[in-house]
């Protein structure tokens, strides 16, 4: 769940309540969606589109940035910045085999891995080992992921800040502010319910495609000025 990735399919295993009797779900809460490798590349699509407009706006509003841009393309730096672009290709195509893979094999969210019980040779085999999901347990087990999740995105995110934040200081500043803020109603709702996450980790992640929109930009505009 990535913030550099689309949003995940919503809902948990309680959302059908029908498992087989190993204790997986009968259903994955992708079923009544797209096929993955069209639903995820739509959306980092839609995303980079929305990103790369609310990044050309806000340039035109920085003209201190243009001289940011010359010294970047100065010492040939343009590409640098441009390598969040095969980054955020790399993050899609990880996002797809997951996504396919999770549908496969009807684990759903807030599940991340699933474990086997250990029997000796020969005897009966138990059911598979998943999270929690009711009552305190339950509502620790997703804030840890929620947790989890925002410590697995923070290293890309502070990487897109920082180029971003040398060109569109103040722009970014404002953009990780909302990014946090998001961020945090995300944890909350996940911690309640499974699909309540969508609510603040979505709009985090539109913001994140803004910052990203100024990055490629800055790429595009350096580049264009080196050669």
């Amino acid at each position: 769940e990535a913030a550099t990735e689309p949003p995940r399919a919503m809902g948990s295993k309680k959302q059908d309540d029908t498992v087989d009797d190993t204790g997986i779900p009968l259903n994955s809460t992708y079923d009544k969606l797209p096929p993955i490798p069209i639903l995820y590349p739509t959306f980092a699509s839609v995303f980079t589109v929305i990103g790369l407009v609310a990044a050309w706006f806000i340039a035109e509003r920085s003209p201190k940035s243009e001289a940011k841009i010359a010294l970047l393309a100065a010492h040939g730096l343009g590409w640098i910045y441009a390598s969040l672009l095969p980054l955020k290709v790399t993050g899609l195509v990880h996002g797809i085999i997951l996504g396919m893979a999770r549908k496969a094999s009807k684990v759903n969210l807030p599940n991340q891995h699933v474990y086997s019980v250990y029997t000796k040779p020969g005897a009966a085999r138990l059911g598979y080992v998943l999270m929690e999901e009711e009552g305190a347990l339950g509502r620790f087990n997703r804030a840890q992921r929620a947790f989890v999740n925002f410590s697995d995105t923070l290293s890309g995110f502070l990487l897109i800040f920082l180029l971003a934040g040398f060109v569109f200081p103040f722009p970014t500043f404002c953009l990780a502010c909302a990014f946090f803020a998001f961020r945090c109603i995300g944890a909350a709702g996940y911690t309640a319910n499974t699909d309540s996450r969508m609510s603040g980790n979505l709009p985090a992640s539109l913001v994140l495609a803004v910052m990203e929109g100024l990055v490629l930009l800055t790429a595009y505009k350096a580049i264009v000025a080196e050669a």
